[in-house]
């Protein structure tokens, strides 16, 4: 009798939802680490300290060094800085498993479908804009046979650029630094912050002979990297933390450049500053400054 009022007292408690029981987390209530994008900025000085001493050694220190017929080699070299230090960072802090989920930024499951590519076309035609007003004006003269000359090489100059370009930087500013900066300040406050420190870190290349930066005013190329960064940032945002998309946009971003300095022989004047700004600007009052950031 007592063994049978024992379990009749405990059948209902067992099946009374109100009663709390320990449980673990389930994987769907734990966030992926490769689609975050604001986390606690823990490791972020170190990424910057060794993203700028591997990228300026190769562009300042390794031309007086080495003797090369060419600087090239070095500015690509330099340019897997802020990867290397990504990489390394993660490593010493997350282990193997945060770096697999690092990597795991490149998958295209589940990162905003177009969305992202439309945000980022916005630089693009920003830029291709500079190019088409002064031949629409009659104020530059087509040279059509150098821009059928330059579109053949279009595949290719994107292929290496999203690879070894430019491209290869996105792990670090947007896989890395742009979550830490967001988890620290606000999605714009975060991304300014960052378009600074990315004009600031191609610094050398302004002295270096060969690089589009050397015809570059260093004012002007701050103030279009805070544009390009706005712009990436709300790629990468809306990408679900995804960094192929920026990869790409970045990628499309150098070829169109390069595009326009063939038709008006001018890397970067104030008319395409002003435009990139122009198309940051929409996006900051389109979003409220959110830049598609979810509120967590």
């Amino acid at each position: 009798m007592y063994v049978a009022l024992q379990q009749c007292m405990l059948v209902p408690m067992i099946n009374d939802p109100s009663i709390q029981r320990p449980h673990s987390p389930s994987p769907a209530q734990t966030p992926d680490p490769a689609r975050t994008t604001a986390v606690h900025p823990h490791g972020l000085t170190a990424f910057l300290v060794i993203a700028f001493a591997f990228s300026w050694t190769a562009w300042w220190a390794a031309p007086h060094v080495i003797a090369a017929d060419s600087t090239m080699p070095f500015v690509v070299a330099g340019g897997f800085g802020p990867m290397v230090a990504a990489v390394v960072v993660t490593a010493a802090t997350q282990g193997w498993a945060g770096v697999r989920a690092l990597f795991r930024r490149y998958s295209i499951g589940r990162r905003g479908g177009p969305v992202p590519y439309l945000i980022g076309s916005l630089a693009l035609v920003a830029i291709a804009a500079t190019a088409a007003l002064p031949v629409y004006t009659g104020s530059v003269q087509l040279d059509e046979a150098g821009l059928r000359a330059a579109l053949v090489t279009v595949p290719v100059q994107f292929l290496v650029i999203a690879l070894a370009g430019g491209g290869n930087e996105e792990l670090g500013w947007r896989g890395f630094a742009q979550p830490r900066l967001q988890g620290a300040l606000s999605p714009l406050g975060a991304n300014v912050v960052l378009g600074i420190i990315w004009a600031v870190w191609h610094a050398p290349l302004f002295v270096l002979a060969g690089t589009i930066q050397s015809q570059m005013s260093f004012p002007a190329y701050t103030v279009l990297c805070v544009g390009l960064t706005i712009v990436l940032a709300h790629v990468f945002n809306s990408a679900r933390g995804g960094v192929l998309a920026a990869v790409l946009v970045h990628a499309g971003v150098n070829v169109v450049s390069g595009l326009k300095a063939v038709v008006v022989h001018d890397p970067a004047g104030i008319t395409e500053v002003a435009l990139v700004l122009l198309a940051a600007g929409v996006l900051v009052l389109a979003t409220r400054g959110r830049l598609g950031l979810h509120s967590a």
